[in-house]
């Protein structure tokens, strides 16, 4: 992503892509790696400059398009709030979305989780970073092995990376273009939600922190939002950290 990040402060236009057989710096929510193979899957950056109202729905379009490509081949996959793509709770993709906002790039900002702000400001700029499993064997990884999948391992076959990726930027082409009309992406998100209804354990997401949070996964609001209701009947707004979804005994 820091190569698109340097050409979304320079002169990229709205949707220019940065795709990679491997890397060297990939990384997803809480700066963690992405494990790949080279040129075994997707692992590609799109630079996008919508209004900021359109922010909160960037990483929903990005993980609907990984869905999408799933059931182009024939596979059920749906999401783990906010951003890992499953099928039968193996990972079958992960997507990351970052924004800065004010006068572009001049500005040195570092970039930083999406911003919610109901203002306006000058100028929003944003990268969406997709690792999408398509010829990954998981065996060859031991730290994943046990809960990542990959388009080869369900379909059982080697599959076209340049058939997934064309087909996957449709699909973002799509959705970006619905929002950017007036649309909304929430609802069709939210119905791949397989984190609602679950009981979930939320750590707070700050480094070192010890606080958790136990509750029943409700819904998500119009930002996205996770809703968790405790045990006293609280419902808590949970915009990061990381979720565990509990195994009811």
């Amino acid at each position: 992503m820091d190569l698109a990040w340097e050409m979304a402060r320079g002169d990229a236009p709205d949707g220019s892509v940065v795709i990679a057989d491997e890397q060297s710096a990939g990384r997803g929510r809480h700066k963690r790696s992405w494990v790949s193979g080279g040129a075994e899957d997707i692992l590609c950056s799109i630079v996008l400059k919508p209004r900021l109202s359109l922010v909160p729905e960037l990483l929903m379009i990005a993980a609907l398009a990984c869905v999408d490509v799933a059931e182009t081949y024939g596979l059920t996959a749906g999401v783990k709030w906010p951003n890992d793509v499953q099928i039968n709770g193996r990972k079958l993709a992960g997507v990351i979305a970052e924004s800065i906002t004010g006068p572009g790039s001049d500005n040195g900002t570092v970039p930083s989780s999406i911003s919610r702000s109901d203002s306006e400001p000058a100028g929003v700029i944003a990268v969406i970073g997709i690792g999408l499993n398509v010829n990954l064997n998981p065996m060859d990884h031991a730290e994943i092995h046990s809960r990542s999948t990959s388009l080869s391992v369900e379909l059982d076959r080697t599959i076209d990376r340049a058939e997934v990726f064309h087909t996957l930027m449709r699909c973002v082409d799509r959705h970006y273009s619905y929002i950017l009309s007036g649309g909304t992406v929430l609802p069709a998100w939210r119905e791949k939600l397989t984190t609602l209804g679950r009981e979930v354990t939320v750590a707070n997401g700050k480094p070192g922190s010890l606080v958790e949070l136990n509750g029943l996964a409700m819904d998500v609001d119009s930002t996205g939002r996770l809703l968790v209701r405790d045990e006293n009947q609280r419902d808590w707004p949970v915009s990061s950290g990381e979720v565990t979804v509990r195994e009811i005994k």
